[in-house]
């Protein structure tokens, strides 16, 4: 698995970071969501000051689905710090929202590591996340992605500001 991950990424076997320390974990997620989303800003106002092309559309999809993904592990990191994974994935199928829900509310192990407004926008890019899995991209729609796109990068900093809260909470 590793050597076809190495074969299809740009990340080094460095960039996987194993360790059992949360600050460590996270920071390493953190700073590739920020390279995944500096690294398109650019790209995404462009797509944004007018309908993209059918490329254009399906990288934004790509990029959607990306970055939910990023911020979606390091919510599996807290769970799993927490000892609420296994908990969470046992909702099979629904593990998904589970976890997104659980982490924005508080409860006897975990207190809420994120607030209501994130909370909105996650589950917004989550229900994109299961499209962008389940569909043809034929099927995507600008119109639906669209707001999605405009809201990315307030939400991924939102997010960011959140979990960095989160964690000096904690310490």
């Amino acid at each position: 698995m590793n050597q076809a991950r190495r074969l299809i990424t740009l990340r080094s076997m460095e960039t996987f970071c194993v360790s059992h320390n949360l600050e460590l974990l996270i920071a390493a997620e953190l700073k590739q969501l920020d390279l995944l989303m500096g690294a398109r800003q650019q790209f995404i106002k462009r797509r944004l000051a007018k309908n993209p092309t059918t490329e254009g559309l399906d990288a934004l999809a790509a990029l959607l689905h990306s970055a939910y993904t990023a911020m979606e592990r390091i919510m599996v990191h807290i769970a799993k710090n927490d000892g609420l994974y296994a908990e969470i994935r046992a909702k099979s199928f629904m593990w998904h929202a589970t976890l997104l829900n659980r982490m924005a509310q508080p409860g006897n192990r975990l207190s809420s590591i994120i607030s209501k407004e994130l909370h909105g926008y996650l589950n917004e890019y989550l229900g994109f996340r299961h499209v962008f899995r389940h569909a043809y991209l034929h099927e995507l729609k600008w119109s639906k992605m669209q707001p999605l796109v405009q809201n990315l990068e307030h939400a991924v900093r939102l997010f960011g500001y959140e979990i960095n809260t989160y964690l000096q909470r904690e310490n």
